[in-house]
């Protein structure tokens, strides 16, 4: 009675943390172990979940190279959810082997919708700090000011420090720091990868590239580039415990691209700011509040994605398009493909088949005089939206 208590606390415990403590007890007895581990990958590193008559030296190491010989006298069991079992013992019925590979599965189950749904509740936060963002940043602000609002709503937005340093040379000094976080750097080197990110006016994501350790020891996950190096040019670092997620990727690029342009109207072009910014907040918002609709029910995300643009002031009609060429999903100008018969095309994917790909094509209102390239950039906005909300979905919320 006292093992079939064991099991039935086993199944009431699985996702949280005792789980694998029980399970470890279960285990040792079963493979008639002397010692018993209980290993994961996490984030690019194996971590001890349960330890059985053995006291590890530490609980997380970069590899499962380097954990094997540390305990060269255990045999590996690899199970699902990126799990091993080390053990001295051995599993005498094939049975349990697959019951603890269904157990495992669960729990990543499990797993995976707690973190969509923690992932879905900072999403609709992170939109509401957006549209905070643009608001603080709607006014003719000095450069420190600026600054200032950036990194309190990064900081805010994406749970971490966050420092700012200006380009001088080929050198970037401290400018601004904020957040719990500690960066030991008072000026930076700019090597060929962050004078890239500069020139190229693109966010580096750490986890994306090889190298950079000095930065990855340092808990930096993301740089930011503000300005240009013919003008004031800025790299603003997202320190922070946890990696980027997938999901959050999309809000990352949405932020880096509002603080540019705001920059440049701030600083570079400074004609007709209050009147311009001001139309181009309502319109942000619009979108915004779209998304954050989308969020919080994502059901018909397709026809909720078609009306948001259709919605646009500037947009006058939307029509079906069935185009000759196999273009890739994004958003295309009349002047990048000269047959369309309108002002811009839309490729996206379908919400019931994300590899079936349909086509929108945009006509403006004829009194639109606005710069192609920022419409541009806000359907592009519309449309990477609409493709991670689909990508949440598909996952099984």
């Amino acid at each position: 009675m006292k093992y079939i208590n064991k099991i039935l606390e086993l199944v009431s415990t699985i996702g949280t943390p005792s789980f694998h403590s029980l399970l470890g007890e279960l285990l040792i007895t079963e493979t008639k172990s002397s010692k018993l581990l209980i290993v994961r990958n996490i984030e690019k590193s194996w971590v001890i979940l349960d330890a059985q008559d053995v006291t590890p030296k530490k609980l997380e190491f970069n590899d499962l190279e380097e954990l094997l010989q540390e305990y060269p006298d255990l045999f590996p069991f690899e199970f699902s959810f990126s799990t091993f079992i080390l053990c001295d013992g051995r599993f005498e019925d094939e049975n349990n082997i697959q019951y603890l590979n269904n157990a495992f599965a669960k729990e990543e189950n499990l797993y995976e919708k707690n973190r969509l749904e923690t992932v879905i509740d900072r999403l609709s936060y992170q939109l509401s700090a957006i549209k905070s963002l643009v608001l603080n940043l709607s006014e003719p602000l000095k450069e420190d000011d600026f600054i200032e609002i950036i990194q309190s709503t990064l900081s805010e937005m994406l749970f971490g420090g966050v420092y700012t340093y200006k380009i001088s040379g080929m050198q970037a000094n401290l400018f601004s720091k904020i957040g719990f976080y500690e960066l030991d750097w008072n000026s930076i080197f700019l090597d060929e990868i962050l004078l890239s990110t500069v020139e190229m006016g693109s966010i580096l994501l750490l986890e994306d590239v090889d190298g950079l350790d000095a930065y990855k020891d340092k808990k930096i996950k993301a740089v930011f580039p503000v300005g240009s190096l013919e003008n004031d040019a800025y790299l603003i670092f997202i320190l922070r415990d946890t990696f980027i997620e997938q999901e959050e990727r999309l809000f990352i690029s949405t932020i880096h691209k509002i603080i540019e342009h705001f920059y440049i109207k701030q600083f570079l072009e400074l004609i007709d700011f209050k009147e311009q910014i001001n139309l181009k907040t309502l319109r942000l918002f619009q979108i915004f509040d779209k998304l954050l609709e989308m969020l919080k029910d994502p059901t018909e995300i397709e026809n909720k994605f078609v009306s948001g643009i259709k919605n646009l002031s500037e947009v006058h009609s939307l029509t079906k398009y069935d185009h000759d060429e196999n273009l890739p999903v994004g958003v295309y100008s009349n002047k990048e493909i000269e047959d369309i018969k309108c002002d811009f095309l839309i490729i996206y994917p379908s919400e019931e088949n994300i590899e079936h790909k349909k086509e929108m094509c945009i006509n403006l209102n004829e009194s639109i005089r606005e710069n192609n390239l920022e419409l541009m950039n806000l359907f592009s906005l519309i449309l990477e939206s609409y493709e991670t909300l689909l990508n949440i979905d598909k996952e099984g919320i």
